[in-house]
């Protein structure tokens, strides 16, 4: 009975360190969000990007506004990588 009660409290350790977010960053972009934990990452995308028109010009500036969770291994990845993965799924 012992035993159970350890390896369940081991078990119930092991979790909370894998899911639970242990770093959150604001940034100064438009006020994207990250939460971040071993397993995970969410980010709460509040950015501005660039509009081009189809010769490549610049034609304005957008709003990026969305909430992503990315799991193991792209959470190891950079804001700018996961921001670029974003655009080109839309």
């Amino acid at each position: 009975m012992k035993k159970k009660i350890i390896i369940s409290v081991v078990i119930l350790i092991v979790l909370v360190v894998l899911f639970l977010p242990m770093s959150q960053e604001k940034y100064d972009d438009g006020g994207t969000r990250t939460y971040s934990a071993l397993t995970y990452k969410i980010v709460a995308w509040n950015r501005m990007v660039a509009k081009y028109d189809e010769e490549g010009n610049m034609s304005g500036v957008d709003r990026f506004t969305k909430t992503s969770v990315y799991w193991y291994p792209d959470n190891q990845k950079s804001l700018d990588e996961l921001l670029e993965m974003e655009i080109e799924g839309n």
